[in-house]
């Protein structure tokens, strides 16, 4: 039961985090920015340091660009897309950048649904086989 309640859990984060994403890209204000920095890799997922202009300020951001590895280097001009309403919420143009928090939770329900819907069919055989001996 456990597995089936994390597997649900999981389904619900990640159409909210797709939707977080797919609204961005929909309302979002492009604009170009450069690539500073790009770090991460083994353990980390892989992220860029861009800067751009909002709204007449210059401004600095970490951008999450996945585990698939970078596809941008320092120096690069690339399309930054921020949300208006909060210039700080940024992704690249076709990344959504998806928080760290809640790629670790994403990850921490996966492995919790995997054990859950393995764990239980276990459970159960061995509740048959005791009830078995026992009688």
């Amino acid at each position: 039961m456990t597995g089936l309640v994390l597997l649900v859990l999981f389904g619900v984060g990640a159409v909210l985090l797709e939707d977080r994403g797919a609204d961005l890209e929909a309302r979002g204000t492009r604009v170009e920015g450069v690539v500073l920095a790009v770090q991460g890799g083994g353990r980390s997922a892989w992220t860029a340091d861009v800067r751009y202009r909002a709204d007449g300020q210059v401004r600095e951001e970490q951008v999450a660009l996945g585990d698939s590895g970078p596809t941008t280097r320092p120096g690069d001009r690339v399309t930054v897309i921020y949300d208006p309403a909060d210039p700080g919420n940024v992704a690249l143009w076709g990344t959504h950048n998806d928080p760290g928090w809640a790629s670790a939770i994403m990850a921490v329900l996966a492995v919790g649904t995997v054990a859950g819907l393995t764990a239980g069919p276990v459970l159960l055989y061995r509740a048959v086989r005791d009830r078995r001996r026992a009688t």
